[in-house]
């Protein structure tokens, strides 16, 4: 265990003054000179090989997923290798596009084809299988799951082909549920530019509950199950831990009135919130993250940096564990991985052929553009007469602007 105890110790010295050189963006702020990346590059290189003796194991049960693209081959994802050793599990997204020819090498192998048998489509994993001889000509071992606590603070690694760490963090969410079709909803938009007591509605959606107790746009929600609300947060902290199907009091105030009713929470829309332009920018930072980032149903929260092509692989704990596989990079501080147990208990259940797969997702997609609409056009039809009246009059700014320019161009052309 000193072995394990150095590295810990070593961990927390380097971790404050160094960024691994496979975890380091070009994206990120130069904070230092060139010269004193080299020291921290030299330092993190002897960090990772401290790090390769835990991950040995795991890296035998890693491979790379290809595909071809106008005939050049495409790394596409990590995978890792269970049952007998034919089998492959990896993230769908990324394999998708190229499902119809793909290929999988581990560390020094040639590669060999591999074929989808099964779409987790729920969890965006995916089931492939390769001939029974390529697993001694790939130098690959089925992968040895290891159900374990996953604690706040536990530290981890993710393994490459190569016996190399693709990357390292620590855990710093418990175990949850991102799916949010299986959070409680209300059934109503709030009005954000409202100020004062209580939660003012802005549109009620009329195929929830919401609807079906009688609220309409402009009450006021002031307490839900003798709670008083002060605000949004604490409208949410007071449906935190409540499931679909669950029924909740509310005081309401309409028309300066108020009244009591009882709402059944149903499950929420697909859409969930918004990300704007920012935010999806945001996202970005530190490497480009997964398309398909949330919605599974039971992931551990990392601060990991990982890229997003080497998602699939295993994630192994200081003993060199198996605890589980990583599902996605969401953001520059964000990787989530599904715990050993969890992946375990899905392979029990039935997948989905590529069509069905295929069918599921374009859907979903259907219902979220769908959504999108039904939830926009309200906000239109709330749109006020001043608010038009004053958009009206920044377009005239901006065309007297625009004139302006235009004249100082002409000037300057004829001089």
């Amino acid at each position: 265990m000193k072995t394990y105890q150095f590295l810990v110790i070593t961990f927390i010295l380097l971790c404050a003054s160094l960024t691994a050189p496979a975890q380091r963006s070009e994206e990120e702020v130069p904070l230092m000179r060139p010269d004193e990346w080299k020291i921290v590059d030299a330092q993190s290189l002897e960090f990772n090989k401290v790090l390769e003796p835990i991950v040995a194991d795991a890296a035998k049960s890693t491979v790379t997923i290809w595909g071809r693209e106008s005939r050049q081959p495409r790394k596409l994802a990590y995978g890792t290798v269970i049952a007998d050793g034919t089998s492959i599990l990896t993230k769908w997204s990324e394999i998708e596009p190229f499902a119809d020819d793909l290929f999988v090498n581990g560390a020094y192998g040639e590669g060999v084809q591999a074929e989808v048998t099964g779409v987790f489509t729920d969890e965006d994993l995916a089931l492939l299988s390769i001939p029974k001889e390529a697993i001694q000509s790939e130098n690959i071992n089925p992968v040895k799951f290891h159900p374990s606590d996953l604690s706040l603070g536990r530290f981890l690694v993710a393994a490459r082909p190569d016996g190399k760490p693709a990357g390292f963090g620590v855990v710093g969410v418990l175990e949850r549920n991102l799916r949010e079709t299986d959070k409680a909803h209300l059934g109503i938009m709030v009005d954000f530019q409202h100020r004062g007591e209580g939660v003012r509605i802005a549109t009620v959606q009329p195929e929830y509950g919401a609807a079906e107790a009688g609220l309409c746009a402009g009450d006021l929600i002031l307490n839900v199950n003798d709670r008083d609300i002060s605000g949004l947060q604490e409208l949410k902290n007071a449906l935190n831990g409540k499931r679909p199907g669950d029924k909740v009091n509310l005081r309401i105030e309409t028309a300066g009135k108020e009244r009591d009713v009882e709402v059944l929470l149903s499950n929420r829309p697909l859409l969930g919130q918004f990300a704007g332009g920012r935010l999806n920018q945001m996202e970005r930072m530190g490497g480009e993250p997964n398309g398909i980032r949330d919605g599974f149903s039971l992931v551990v929260q990392t601060d990991m940096k990982i890229q997003a092509n080497q998602i699939g692989g295993p994630v192994v704990d200081l003993e060199g564990r198996v605890v589980g596989i990583t599902m996605a990079r969401a953001d520059r501080t964000r990787t989530y991985f599904m715990g050993s147990q969890a992946v375990m208990d899905l392979l029990k259940t039935e997948t989905d052929s590529i069509v069905e797969a295929r069918k599921k997702t374009e859907q979903l997609k259907m219902e979220l553009a769908e959504q999108s609409r039904m939830m926009i056009l309200p906000r239109r039809s709330e749109i006020k007469p001043r608010d038009i009246e004053r958009t009206r009059r920044h377009l005239k700014d901006i065309e007297r602007l625009l004139g302006r320019a235009n004249r100082e161009l002409d000037d300057l052309g004829e001089r």
